[in-house]
């Protein structure tokens, strides 16, 4: 399998070098989408560099076009990654953290130093497992942090949460307002101190979470559950990451709300 980018045809017929975006799944359209109650394309794009591993996200992003409609892309490289960007808008990406030349860390932060990029939600793949590695690839802009190996069906079960957290309407409707930190669930926007605050989908979710129990101590367990609901080995490092990159954007004053109650859980305290 090349190492560059190629589109696969519907349903497995192989694949198009540099051609135009092939589209999947058209003939359940009405029935399935990747956010309950839509029938919008979702455009994916995968940065890996082993062909091996290119040949797995293919498989399964097949298989997953059989169930609602999408178009993916596969770049071997970050400059062909960059050259997908340039020519397609793509809803998620799926990225390597070691690849080749520029790594998928570097990149990362570029994509989050562009406007028209700074939103698409971004899992980083790695063999990295550590709490300071997936602390690192959260601080640099990921939404989600995953540990090789992983079973396919976790990686879709992210990008499912991802994609339900990004066109999820929240039930109330009136903001959260506590001291300075203002949440508007409707619209999944954060302000401190007036000033806007980009909150990735499992920050924003666990801000929510707080901001509505105030001085409820929380489990890490039931955290856990409401925000990502499967199984992974390191799940409480990937907690207390995501934990620690919300206060950190936060800032210190307002970060410093969220308190651990170490053996017990987290509390949010006004």
């Amino acid at each position: 399998m090349s190492a560059g980018a190629y589109i696969l045809r519907p349903l497995g017929q192989g694949k198009v070098k540099n051609g135009s975006p092939v589209r999947f799944g058209y003939q359940k359209m009405q029935s399935y989408g990747f956010v309950k109650g839509t029938v919008s394309l979702q455009r994916i794009l995968v940065v890996e560099d082993y062909p091996d591993m290119q040949k797995f996200y293919a498989d399964m992003l097949r298989q997953l076009s059989r169930k609602t409609p999408l178009e993916f892309f596969i770049a071997g490289t970050v400059p062909k990654a960059r050259e997908i960007l340039g020519r397609h808008a793509v809803d998620f990406i799926i990225l390597d953290w070691m690849m080749p030349g520029v790594s998928g860390l570097d990149f990362m932060k570029e994509l989050r130093s562009q406007p028209e990029h700074k939103d698409v939600l971004v899992i980083m793949v790695t063999a990295r497992s550590t709490a300071q590695d997936c602390a690192e690839a959260l601080y640099a802009g990921a939404d989600d942090f995953l540990s090789k190996p992983f079973n396919g069906d976790v990686l879709l079960a992210r990008l499912h949460s991802l994609a339900r957290r990004k066109g999820r309407l929240w039930e109330a409707g009136a903001p959260i307002v506590h001291g300075d930190i203002r949440l508007d669930p409707a619209r999944c926007e954060a302000t401190v101190s007036g000033k806007p605050v980009r909150l990735p989908p499992k920050e924003l979710h666990l801000l929510e979470l707080f901001l509505r129990r105030p001085n409820v101590l929380h489990s890490a367990a039931s955290l856990w559950e409401s925000g990502w609901g499967m199984d992974t080995e390191n799940w409480h490092h990937i907690l207390i990451a995501t934990i620690s990159h919300l206060k950190k954007l936060l800032g210190p004053k307002h970060g410093a709300h969220i308190k651990t109650r170490r053996g017990l859980g987290y509390i949010f305290e006004p």
